[in-house]
């Protein structure tokens, strides 16, 4: 299981008790990309096939549930678009 993988999978398992950096890695790991910060909120873009999400989430720590949820639906989506094939174990070294 890759890096990318795990890190997902950890914010599915308490998606109540997830920091901002983490899920902005997770966001970036599949194609979002940090357009600009208003406030406290930070709006994230990924565009993939002529189709675009936007997700807007305010910084907290932890962030709240619904925005979690949210950003984990938009993964879902662009997973089934794209089909993100599984990468080698980061965590091996290569021979």
């Amino acid at each position: 299981m890759s890096k990318r993988s795990k890190r997902l999978a950890k914010i599915r398992q308490n998606p109540k008790n997830v920091s901002f950096e983490s899920l902005r890695t997770v966001l970036e790991d599949y194609g979002f990309e940090h357009i600009r910060t208003s406030g406290s909120h930070h709006t994230f873009i990924a565009v993939i096939d002529e189709r675009d999400w936007r997700l807007t989430i305010p910084f907290r720590r932890p962030v709240k549930q619904p925005y979690v949820r949210a950003s984990l639906k938009a993964i879902d989506e662009i997973i089934a678009l794209i089909g993100m094939p599984e990468e080698e174990d980061d965590d091996q070294p290569e021979d």
